[in-house]
């Protein structure tokens, strides 16, 4: 039975089989944690960082807002702020003598006067 054993663990040269890397438990959870943080770190730096980027320069948009900005919505509609009603509502004018009420978190972007130069150029 001995010889079978020694059998098991003998090459077809005699010699030893020799494991290329440790497979004790210890270390597979080592080798386990290590890849989950390696994905953390790849999940952080390419989507959990710009995210957090853009939402804090989304809130820095949203506290510059004042009136007269020429604005975008989420809608693609391109207006003037007209007036603020409380914290979360903004008057648009859109065209004149038509206003909107939309959220302000609905707003993406504040148009330039060089962005909207063309913008009553397709008017009929």
């Amino acid at each position: 039975m001995a010889s079978g054993a020694a059998a098991d663990t003998t090459t077809s040269t005699g010699a030893a089989a020799q494991v290329p890397y440790d497979l004790s438990p210890g270390k597979m959870m080592q080798d386990n944690l290590f890849v989950l943080g390696l994905i953390f770190f790849i999940f952080y730096f390419l989507l959990i960082r710009p995210q957090q980027k853009r939402l804090s320069a989304h809130k820095a948009l949203m506290k510059s807002l004042a009136k007269g900005n020429k604005v975008l919505t989420t809608g693609g509609l391109v207006g003037v702020i007209v007036k603020f009603e409380g914290d979360d509502i903004v008057i648009v004018e859109i065209a004149p003598s038509v206003r909107v009420r939309i959220g302000r978190a609905a707003i993406t972007d504040v148009l330039d006067e060089k962005a909207v130069a063309g913008e009553g150029a397709n008017d009929n």
